[in-house]
């Protein structure tokens, strides 16, 4: 059900939910739509007079959301553009082979650097029809320099899309690989263990626990430096000890990871250029 009222010359308009849930609460997504959650015995009239008495903290809120939304890159998966891993951006660097099967996606960064090799492939972007000969080709290589701090992709296509696709599955897979070693540094501080890990597709949540101790991250966190993404790692395990968001939760938080405020807020102010 949607409703709609004016403030201060401007139509506020919400989505009201009905569910289980034993309070009322109000979400702003990031295109700055908003929804009530209510409980079923709640009435419609109460629900209005409560986002009336949130009024100003919600014109407040789409402001911050807009403001932010303006600073989002633009990213195209096309030579050059920029891609973020672990708070660092590293350009693409197409290859293209019209004989691969698969997309793969590399990143060469300071490990990369320190390999011996010199010589390390040609590169079929740079062969052009002024090229005729096999053994002209053979002499088109590129250089550490020029591949180092590059996302280098293998690809067949120049389809945006499935380059994308490409690089969401190298996200998932580095994603899974930082929270497994993250969550086994930290579980000394926790009586309970964490029973299973999920990497997947989440549009609200930077990572999520079950009442299982199930935690479930979303695939972009990578993108991240590594201190925030502790400081989610944390979070949800925390949620093993209090399953809310209650004062005695954030005091739980602060134990383990003291200056964690800090991430809190670079997650609330970058969070939305965490995307591909």
């Amino acid at each position: 059900m949607k409703i709609s009222f004016e403030y201060e010359n401007k139509i506020i308009e919400f989505t009201i939910v009905h569910s289980k849930r034993k309070t009322l609460g109000i979400k702003i997504d990031e295109n700055c739509k908003i929804t009530v959650s209510a409980p079923f015995r709640v009435s419609e009239e109460i629900i209005i007079k409560a986002v009336k008495d949130k009024v100003r903290w919600i014109v407040e809120k789409q402001d911050e959301i807009r403001k932010r939304n303006t600073k989002k890159v633009d990213r195209k998966a096309i030579e050059g553009s920029t891609f973020m891993y672990l708070d660092k951006e590293y350009p693409l660097h197409l290859v293209f082979d019209a004989m691969r099967k698969n997309i793969i996606v590399e990143l060469n960064n300071e490990n990369f650097n320190k390999s011996k090799s010199n010589r390390l492939f040609i590169d079929k972007t740079y062969v052009t029809s002024s090229i005729n000969t096999l053994e002209e080709c053979k002499n088109i290589f590129i250089s550490k320099e020029q591949l180092a701090n590059k996302f280098i992709i293998h690809t067949n296509t120049r389809d945006e899309e499935k380059i994308k696709l490409a690089l969401e599955k190298w996200y998932r897979q580095r994603t899974m690989e930082i929270v497994k070693e993250r969550i086994q540094y930290y579980a000394e501080n926790f009586k309970d263990k964490v029973s299973n890990i999920k990497v997947k597709e989440q549009k609200r949540r930077w990572a999520s626990c079950t009442g299982k101790n199930e935690i479930l991250f979303n695939w972009r966190i990578s993108m991240a430096g590594l201190d925030v993404i502790d400081y989610i790692v944390v979070h949800e395990m925390c949620h093993m000890d209090h399953r809310n968001h209650s004062r005695e939760f954030w005091s739980r938080v602060k134990e383990v990871m003291p200056d964690y405020e800090e991430k809190h807020e670079w997650l609330k102010l970058n969070g939305m250029n965490l995307y591909i």
